[in-house]
């Protein structure tokens, strides 16, 4: 099975979406475990955030470990 373990870039190459609960980028892997499209290549964060409806994004295991919690 291949991993993707490397963070989202832009275009320009910038890390493109940090998790809100630890700040970690996001990775390959990450979108795959949330289930979530990538994004097209010439799509910025807020296109792409305003296409899939989404505020913030976070690990799939933040958003369980804040379940737990809450």
């Amino acid at each position: 099975m291949r991993t993707f373990t490397g963070p989202v870039h832009d275009f320009k190459g910038r890390i493109m979406f940090v998790c809100v609960t630890c700040r970690e980028p996001l990775t390959y892997d990450d979108f795959f475990q949330l289930g979530l499209r990538m994004p097209e290549t010439d799509e910025t964060r807020d296109d792409y955030c305003d296409a899939e409806l989404l505020d913030n994004l976070a690990h799939a295991a933040c958003l369980r470990a804040g379940a737990r919690a809450g």
